[in-house]
């Protein structure tokens, strides 16, 4: 049934939300939503997208097709289309990752090419210019700029890139490393970027971490739902769920990400409230609250200018073999496809294979454990836990494979049936190639990368999250009847 719909554009036709707004935001909204998730944050920045009005979401991107087709977001996206009546057409991404920086993706299945039409279909038919908008990889905005460079060009006002590891460090980082070639070709491609890189430095960063009782505790009842229906993963009607309940609240931390740069793509600012707490806000609407005043500069966006390296990275070399009693590791590249995530078989993606020398060559092998930067974890049995290895073994020598996840320093340790272990630190480098040059406030930017300048800017979002997802729901937002399906 799922594959049957994948090649068609799927439209919801009702009435917008009730704002009394003449200005909206014209955007498309790429994400990496599933049900059952793989990072609820999605379901977080969807539930933020609907609940901003100014935009006038002209399409919804779900990416990673192969993954869609399997486990499909779109029961999120028709709760939040029933909870706050907006009309949304909606597509499902490319399948693949692109082969080149120019792959036009045009011999994938017509199933999977909806994505890409639907890009080039709303900026042709736009009077506007249209905001892009990426959560998950850059597959299809690629794409779509590969078959009609010119359009993209003319009609593109920003693109917001929610990837990478900031300017400063290694350009690594897991939406980039679903389609490394999408991600760079679009730094090259002279569209007008704005940078929101997850991780990096010198707080080139939009990670912060927000509290989900508090956060969904301040949601209406059918968004209550809404969030309890993507975390505990429900197999129930989505649309019959939001009416269920009352249901247990959602506890513990959730990890986030494009809240302030949705915040900014709708032209609100953050204003301080006399609760002590804060909300994004158009500034007219704080203007009415009196708050004028009370703006907070919580981010800013650099001026840069990014370029594609192309210059080959040297081939990683053989460990030397160690001497008897030794034990030594040795990163040997990024090719073989052994391995997925959640699964121990492969998933279409080329693995990371580290090479151990010395292991013990008798003795039967209970684990291994594959330690790396940013709290990366890999085993080899199930555990709970989400990365899995595999690994090949002949004599001394042991290949062990894992999905990339972070370039740096990573450990790996053997443990024996008898107890016994063996470890040994080996350094994974940048694997996305060719790489990025990014100069900071250059005298000829060609694009702007994501800052925070607040020391509280953690708190600032968090607490911005809370008071934008109370709003989703409300009469405010316009609630209609559910669209007849």
């Amino acid at each position: 049934m799922v594959k049957a719909l994948l090649g068609f554009i799927i439209v919801w036709a009702t009435v917008g939300p009730a704002t009394g707004q003449t200005s909206r935001v014209p955007l498309l909204y790429s994400t990496d939503l599933f049900h059952p998730h793989e990072d609820p944050d999605d379901h977080y920045d969807l539930a933020c997208l609907f609940a901003i009005p100014e935009f006038d979401i002209k399409g919804i991107i779900l990416d990673l097709g192969a993954a869609q087709a399997k486990r499909t977001g779109r029961p999120a996206v028709e709760q939040m289309v029933h909870i706050t009546g907006r009309r949304v057409p909606t597509a499902i991404g490319l399948s693949q990752r692109l082969r080149s920086r120019t792959d036009k993706a045009l011999d994938e299945p017509a199933e999977f090419q909806g994505a890409v039409n639907l890009i080039l279909s709303v900026l042709r038919e736009s009077k506007e210019k249209v905001t892009l908008f990426t959560t998950g990889s850059c597959r299809d905005v690629a794409a779509a700029f590969n078959r009609e460079p010119g359009l993209l060009r003319e009609k593109v006002k920003a693109i917001y890139l929610n990837i990478g590891n900031g300017p400063v460090g290694l350009p690594d980082e897991w939406n980039v490393e679903l389609d490394p070639l999408a991600y760079v070709r679009l730094f090259e491609s002279g569209l007008p970027l704005t940078w929101c890189p997850c991780f990096g430095k010198d707080r080139y960063a939009t990670y912060y971490v927000a509290d989900q009782t508090a956060v969904v505790g301040a949601c209406a009842p059918a968004v209550q739902n809404y969030f309890v229906y993507c975390l505990t993963k429900s197999k129930a009607d989505p649309i019959g769920f939001l009416g269920s309940g009352p249901q247990p609240m959602p506890k513990g931390p959730r990890n986030m990400w494009c809240t302030a740069p949705m915040i900014h793509a709708a032209g609100r600012s953050i204003y301080q409230r006399p609760a002590g707490d804060f909300a994004a806000l158009p500034p007219a609407e704080a203007e009415k609250a009196g708050l004028a005043a009370k703006a907070v500069e919580a981010f800013q966006f650099v001026p840069m200018r990014a370029s594609v390296d192309d210059t080959p990275a040297e081939p990683p070399k053989n460990p030397p073999e160690p001497e008897p009693g030794k034990f030594s590791a040795a990163y040997r590249g990024y090719t073989t496809d052994r391995v997925g995530t959640a699964k121990p078989e492969p998933d279409g993606k080329p693995d990371c294979c580290v090479r151990v020398l010395g292991a013990e060559e008798k003795k039967p092998i209970r684990n291994i454990v594959l330690t790396g930067p940013r709290e990366g974890r890999w085993e080899y049995v199930e555990a709970g836990r989400w990365w899995r290895l595999a690994f090949d073994r002949e004599g001394r020598r042991l290949d062990a494979y894992f999905q990339f996840f972070a370039a740096g320093d990573h450990r790996i340790e053997i443990t024996y049936e008898d107890g016994a272990t063996q470890a040994a630190a080996f350094a994974v480098p940048n694997v996305v190639a060719p790489r990025l040059r990014v100069e900071l406030t250059p005298k000829e930017p060609n694009g702007f990368v994501f800052r925070s300048t607040d020391p509280r800017y953690k708190a600032i979002m968090a607490s911005c999250l809370r008071n934008l997802l109370a709003t989703l729901g409300k009469p405010a937002q316009g609630n209609q009847d559910p669209p007849s399906r």
